[in-house]
């Protein structure tokens, strides 16, 4: 009889500890993609084009497992200009336009804008080994696969 009503007391300690591991492992869960939207949402809502004459441009970050892979989109873009670099868990871009872009009254101040290169800092959750770096440019597009 005793030893029952501590198996079913210890049953009830194992049903416990799941339900408050499940809550524990949902609201990290649910913090951590709360995080990674705050995060994304500050991206897009950053400006894409500054005065002093620079775009960022457009680009994702996947995560392949083994490496990561960075897309990023270069439209007009000198391709003997891009240069990549790295520091830390950060990848620098910087690439010439093929030509100026101008836009009038697109300041918002009744001047001209214009466009002379892109200017991007993507920051991945890892340090990079430049040993352990392919970059891919083709039409614009540029491919950076950085291996773990």
């Amino acid at each position: 009889m005793i030893d029952e009503e501590f198996e079913k007391l210890f049953r009830k300690i194992r049903e416990v500890e799941r339900s408050v591991k499940d809550f524990v492992e949902s609201e990290f869960k649910r913090i951590l993609d709360s995080v990674e939207d705050v995060m994304h949402i500050r991206r897009v809502l950053s400006p894409t084009w500054y005065h002093e004459g620079y775009l960022r441009p457009l680009y994702t970050v996947y995560d392949r497992g083994s490496y990561y892979e960075i897309l990023i989109d270069l439209p007009k873009v000198d391709e003997g200009s891009i240069d990549v670099r790295f520091q830390d868990n950060l990848i620098y871009i910087r690439a010439r336009l093929k030509e100026e872009i101008r836009f009038s009254n697109w300041s918002g101040v009744g001047g001209e804008t214009r466009f002379h290169e892109y200017r991007e800092v993507i920051e991945i959750p890892i340090r990079i080994n430049p040993e352990k770096v392919r970059i891919q440019t083709r039409r614009g597009l540029v491919k950076i696969l950085v291996y773990k």
